[in-house]
């Protein structure tokens, strides 16, 4: 791994910590399920993008998340929790699913500055 995915690797993360406590005043976040009696549409996305995210169809995750954009908490909780698990992946994995971590630095900062999250101060990272 090299300096630049390292930094980009380091700045996710960043990210992610700085969503959890704006957002949600919390120190970490991870997705958890709206309730135990019915899945939520949201609840189904969750499940639909890490069935993705295992196949390693990265790409078609991100259309996914796009195409079912909601400006709601729950959302932003979901989508950085689909980026937090991107940002796990080894670089020979994001390749292979022909995605890179400067693409998923990207995807976030877009999907946060359309929820309305102010992350302006994350847009230039390089």
């Amino acid at each position: 791994m090299g300096f630049q995915d390292d930094w980009i690797m380091r700045q996710i993360t960043t990210l992610a910590h700085f969503v959890a406590k704006i957002v949600f005043n919390k120190d970490n976040i991870g997705y958890t399920n709206e309730s135990s009696d019915m899945l939520s549409q949201t609840d189904q996305l969750h499940l639909q993008l890490h069935r993705l995210i295992k196949e390693r169809k990265i790409c078609q995750a991100e259309d996914l998340l796009y195409d079912n954009i909601q400006f709601t908490d729950k959302f932003i909780e979901l989508a950085t929790d689909f980026y937090t698990k991107l940002n796990e992946l080894s670089d020979q994995e994001l390749k292979d699913a022909d995605f890179s971590r400067d693409e998923v630095f990207e995807g976030y900062v877009d999907i946060l500055t359309k929820c309305g999250v102010p992350v302006e101060q994350f847009s230039e990272h390089e």
